[in-house]
């Protein structure tokens, strides 16, 4: 009886073992890579740091890179005013650094963004500087200009 149990066991183990390692079928498709991660990229990263208030021609694929800073001890951030929606661009990177730091180096934190250019036409950015849900102190404005 014990070699019964022993043999089926091992039979059931077998079996168990080669439906669970044999490779399944996606319930669903998989996610369009090119679709998750926007369109191709160019390989040109346009630094636009300098260029608050003007505005700028890109590519679709061009990744647009600009640095803001500001006063780490002052409790002010940069918030996102425009384009909160759409689909004209895609956030490929942002890192904040030192925000809430009183001992970074000169005081400050920088505010570092990449964003992908997806569809032509014209895209307007604006991030202002300040406490959230007062008056912004200051802002950065871009035009972007893709074809």
């Amino acid at each position: 009886m014990t070699k019964k149990i022993v043999f089926f066991s091992a039979i059931f183990l077998l079996a168990f073992s080669l439906v669970a390692c044999t490779p399944k079928k996606p319930m669903v498709d998989n996610v369009n890579q090119s679709q998750a991660d926007g369109v191709k990229e160019t390989g040109s990263v346009i630094d636009v740091s300098d260029k608050n208030g003007q505005t700028i021609a890109a590519k679709i694929g061009d990744v647009i890179y600009f640095k803001l800073t500001g006063q780490a001890a002052s409790g002010n951030q940069w918030t996102v005013v425009k384009p909160v929606s759409g689909d004209a661009i895609l956030l490929k990177d942002h890192r904040a650094t030192d925000i809430n730091n009183p001992q970074a180096p000169n005081g400050e934190f920088t505010d570092e963004w990449w964003i992908k250019i997806e569809k032509s036409g014209t895209i307007e950015m604006q991030f202002d500087y300040g406490v959230s849900g007062k008056k912004s102190t200051k802002s950065f404005k871009l035009t972007i200009d893709s074809q």
